[in-house]
């Protein structure tokens, strides 16, 4: 990336250090055609970069630029508008039009482009998945016919699609011809001439609409989307998203970047040093958003104006507290593009990058001269000084924040819960968050869920509903935003933690959290919820389990390790089953017959942690959910599960009373056996694959609180324990909603109890893996690249650890 660096920051061939001419090969043919091909991949300016220096032709250079651009399916280039449009005579709507003329040509899957390129051709186009199909099966029928009546590009829209222009857009005058005025009418041709004697932008709004909607199809005029350093933004429902594919360029990667950072209560400004990306940068973002209609101003400027009164019927006015987006009559609903949610929940995101390079990337794409030089002062900006400019707002206080992860978006666009349901899991999927502020109509959509009784509609509603209530909880006395947390990884480390500090006062968890949301910095925002990805990890379970001398028989084994038997640890007790747990799968129970195949074929593709469980029973006992914080009530009564000498122990070490989860424990003593229970050919029970969700309740439908009789606390043993509120039981969730409020766990007087437990659960976590991996307690020690950083990623045991039933942690061969 050093090369690149150079490049962005005009450095010439001949002051380039000697290290760099190696490099290259000391050939400047070389850095030349680097400066090329850099230039064109992140769309620079030519004026202002050292690429005037390579190409000397501009106009050659921009035909070469966009010819890159669709042959990539990148988006218009927006910010060189002045150029294309005025100059090339390219409008985004040819460029669509180009870039689908020659998928129908080569007969490219609609996947294939990219989630913003698609979403800009359906609003100039008009064509969305349903219609590129039509057109497919057009050409491939006028090419088995040999009538080839009409070209692709023939069949495709000749003019815009009715296109939303808000009043505030300023108006620039295109590529005009003589041969073009003579085709204008004179309200038309009055306007250009306005525009032309102006040798400035106007707002659209003060031009008759339909004079503006006529030049704009013909593409004598082109809009320009302002964004100020001021201006506050908020994210409005995305209408017309379609879910394709990343593409990974450096325009797309700050997208998202900026997607799961906005927030109505921060400016633009500030938005930029919260993430240390240039400021114009993120206005070329915001104005996209804009244009896109993704993203909406609190402020547009219209409100001083004087709008022309043929707007009237074409305004767009919209408020935080009810947004609407200016796409919703204009294009197909998103539950045309749902179907492919599923497929695309699946892919990880490719816009994680080493921190340095990603500045690099971002700040290359300097839309004009100007802002390589604005960059040099950027960059002299300490992070201190950032935070020092900011320490004005640590945070709001009243407002919380519920991280949630991927699952739970695939569970919303399942099992037919509501139509309406399926947009919001886009915008929870795509943005990455919900604000408060448009909370309204998600709530009335999950109140409208359709309730299943069996099966996984009644996993998936049984979420939602669940979801509901959590919301209400935390929106008690304060508001509450949706953060995925899978999105909080476009952010690195630092930006992270700055954009958390900057918007919230405490954040919340499902619970369990996938590894791979577990983005919540430890010296960030106070969390409940894993601190760390390895308190969703083995190694946490393992620590808690040496800690409180309790816990079934457990090895966790490196990736790569081959079985020839199963280990002695899990062979000890006849009829037992084994629980298998690893970064990839829910947990999920194997029969010992099939064991030793299934287990050598994980270890294959990942370390995995296994257990000892006892044969399934009737008992209503077999495993219990222990909410904190715990009630008086249950403390006073010897009986209760939270007495458990285990849960006793946790309470003290990780300070229960002041967070807020549940302790699994589980009965170890069963004795009536059902056989192998129905185990498929892989081994995992059909049966029990949700065994770690499976909630013991009472007669009237409680939780089971305390013993029954003729049992012991000597017939439970500690399982796990988890932070967060629970989303797969409502009566689970329901109870621990109840203990947050009514034990001020959100209040800020108990926030420092909260960081001061989460301090204590890493250093029990990371004291065992120091022993257990002989200091190495991070996977930047184990691969030189620090492993693959775009999600969460927990060390792996580098030998096998097991716990016994002498309940001691011993290492070494199996």
């Amino acid at each position: 990336m050093e090369i690149d660096d150079c490049i962005r920051e005009n450095i010439p061939w001949t002051n380039l250090s000697a290290d760099i001419k190696v490099i290259l090969g000391n050939s400047s043919k070389e850095y030349e055609k680097r400066v090329l091909e850099y230039s064109i991949q992140n769309q620079l300016r030519y004026k202002g970069n050292l690429v005037r220096h390579v190409k000397k032709s501009e106009e050659a250079y921009y035909d070469q630029l966009l010819r890159f651009s669709e042959t990539h399916l990148m988006l218009y280039p927006y910010h060189l508008s002045d150029i294309t449009v005025t100059e090339m005579r390219l409008s985004p709507f040819s460029y669509y039009a180009n870039i689908l003329a020659e998928m129908l040509n080569t007969e490219k899957s609609y996947d294939s482009l990219p989630n913003f390129t698609a979403a800009d051709a359906v609003r100039l186009l008009g064509i969305g998945r349903n219609q590129y199909i039509d057109l497919m099966n057009q050409t491939r029928s006028n090419r088995k016919f040999l009538r080839r009546s009409k070209t692709p590009r023939e069949l495709l829209p000749q003019k815009p699609a009715k296109l939303v222009i808000e009043s505030w857009w300023m108006t620039h005058v295109g590529a005009i011809l003589e041969s073009d005025m003579k085709l204008v009418n004179e309200e038309e041709k009055q306007v250009i001439d306005r525009l032309l004697d102006a040798n400035s932008s106007i707002p659209a709004g003060l031009l008759k609409y339909s004079v503006v909607t006529s030049l704009y199809d013909r593409g004598l005029i082109y809009f320009d989307v302002p964004v100020e350093d001021n201006d506050y933004i908020y994210v409005a429902p995305l209408d017309g998203f379609v879910m394709n594919r990343v593409l990974g360029d450096y325009f797309e990667t700050l997208l998202y970047k900026i997607f799961v950072a906005i927030d109505d209560q921060t400016t633009v400004l500030e938005m930029s040093q919260i993430l240390h990306i240039d400021l114009q940068l993120v206005k070329n973002a915001i104005s996209l958003f804009c244009r896109l209609g993704f993203a909406r101003k609190r402020v547009t400027g219209a409100e001083n104006l004087t709008i022309h009164t043929s707007w009237t019927s074409n305004s767009t006015v919209t408020t935080p507290q009810s947004p609407v987006s200016p796409m919703s009559s204009l294009i197909t609903s998103t539950s045309d593009e749902m179907n492919e949610l599923t497929r695309t929940l699946l892919r990880g995101d490719d816009d994680e990058t080493d921190e340095t390079s990603e500045d690099a990337a971002l700040r290359a794409s300097s839309p004009n001269e100007s802002i390589n030089e604005s960059v040099m002062s950027f960059q002299s900006l300490s992070t201190s000084q950032t935070s020092s400019d900011l320490s004005g707002n640590a945070g709001n206080v009243n407002r919380a924040a519920f991280v949630f992860d991927s699952t739970l978006t695939a569970f919303l666009m399942m099992g037919n819960l509501s139509a309406s349901l399926k947009g919001h899991a886009v915008a929870l999927f795509e943005v990455g968050k919900l604000a408060d502020e448009q909370m309204k109509d998600f709530l009335e959509q999950l109140e409208s869920v359709n309730q299943f009784a069996e099966g996984d509609a009644q996993r998936y509603s049984m979420h939602a509903t669940a979801l509901l209530d959590s919301l209400k909880s935390l929106r008690q006395e304060r508001e509450a935003d949706l953060v995925r947390g899978e999105s909080l990884y476009t952010l690195d480390a630092k930006s992270r933690q700055r954009v958390l500090a900057k918007s919230y006062g405490i954040l919340v968890a499902m619970a369990p959290l996938c590894i791979e949301a577990c983005a919540i910095p430890i010296n960030s925002v106070p969390f409940i919820g894993p601190p760390n990805p390895e308190t969703c990890s083995p190694w946490f379970r393992l620590s808690i389990y040496s800690s409180c001398s309790s816990g079934p028989p457990s090895v966790f084994l490196p990736h790569g390790t081959r079985l020839l038997t199963l280990p002695r640890l899990l062979q000890k007790q006849s009829g037992n089953r084994i629980l298998v747990s690893s970064a990839k799968h829910e947990p999920h129970i194997i029969t010992a017959q099939n064991a030793l195949f299934a287990l050598n074929d994980m270890l294959v593709y990942s370390s995995i942690f296994v257990q000892s469980v006892p044969p399934d029973s009737d008992d209503k006992d077999k495993l219990i959910h222990v909410p904190f914080p715990f009630s008086q009530e249950e403390l006073d009564q010897e009986d209760s599960f939270c007495n458990h000498p285990a849960i006793r122990k946790l309470r003290e070490k990780l300070g229960l009373d002041r967070m807020a989860g549940y302790v699994i424990l589980m009965k170890h003593n069963n004795v009536e056996v059902k056989g192998n229970g129905g185990s498929d050919i892989s081994g995992r029970t059909k049966a029990e694959s949700n065994i770690m969700q499976d909630v013991s309740l009472d007669k009237n439908g409680e939780l089971l609180k305390s013993l029954l009789p003729g049992s012991s606390f000597n017939d439970f043993s500690l399982l796990d324990c988890v932070f967060g509120i629970p989303l797969f039981d409502s009566v689970l969730n329901k109870t621990i909603c109840k203990r947050i409020m009514g034990h001020g766990v959100l209040e800020q007087q108990n926030r420092p109890n909260i960081q001061s437990s989460n301090k204590q659960i890493v250093e029990m976590t990371n004291a065992l893996i120091e022993t257990a991996n002989n200091g190495l307690v991070k996977s930047s020690q184990l691969f030189v690249d620090g492993g693959d950083q775009r999600n969460s990623q927990i060390v792996p045991p580098v030998r096998p650890i097991y716990f016994d039933s002498d309940n001691l942690i011993t290492y070494g061969a199996i």
